[in-house]
């Protein structure tokens, strides 16, 4: 779920970046090694490292993927890989202007933590609703997947997904990318306490340690 290029015209993380991963792991897991007692926070820092090791090599495979066409909309059958990215027609696709959820994720809320990662993945699948989505790319890309906007027909109606996702309070508004169009949508959603709004989280770019990555 990382939205963390640096100018419009973003360059994919370079092959020396991505080792960078593999050394958080492997410092969490001589962490735990030389450790006396392991603690919950030892773990979810192993966690983290095995989950951004994950996600590299995803990345890594990116350049194979097919690239949206600049500027033109597609259609397609959509693959949901978390709670801001898709696969559309084996394009892999960035939602743009919003950061989800982390995958590996825990919030908490009354009655306890649960996976709020998880949960904004889901969200995403029950709003697609088997349905075909469109985007519109805006002419960037990110770690090799196309920046845009999605939507798709529910009911006779459009429903912009990027817009349903910060709404439902599993995504935030990336003022940087988004020049603020999700700002009230945010405001909303935590006024209603939807979504992580209900309890205590962390912003996906704090999780990443990607600290003002969107903008704020």
């Amino acid at each position: 779920m990382r939205h963390d290029h640096a100018s419009a015209g973003c360059r994919p993380m370079s092959r020396r970046r991505s080792s960078t991963p593999w050394v958080a792991l492997a410092a969490a897991i001589a962490g735990l090694l030389g450790a006396t007692q392991i603690s919950e926070a030892d773990w979810m820092r192993l966690g983290r490292a095995v989950w951004r090791v994950v996600a590299t090599l995803q990345e890594d495979e990116a350049p194979r993927r097919r690239q949206a066409p600049a500027g033109e909309a597609f259609s397609g059958q959509p693959r949901v890989i978390d709670g801001d990215t898709l696969d559309v027609e084996g394009i892999r696709v960035r939602m743009q202007g919003i950061d989800a959820l982390e995958g590996d994720q825990q919030c908490n809320r009354p009655g306890g933590r649960y996976a709020c990662g998880r949960e904004a993945r889901e969200r995403l699948v029950e709003l697609i609703g088997g349905q075909a989505v469109t985007c519109v790319p805006d002419g960037t890309e990110t770690h090799g997947r196309s920046v845009a906007v999605c939507s798709v027909r529910q009911g006779g109606r459009e429903i912009d997904l990027n817009a349903a996702m910060v709404r439902s309070g599993l995504a935030f508004d990336c003022p940087r990318y988004s020049k603020g169009r999700y700002a009230a949508l945010e405001a909303e959603a935590k006024a209603e306490k939807a979504g992580a709004w209900a309890g205590r989280f962390t912003y996906p770019w704090s999780h990443r340690d990607r600290a003002g990555a969107c903008g704020r």
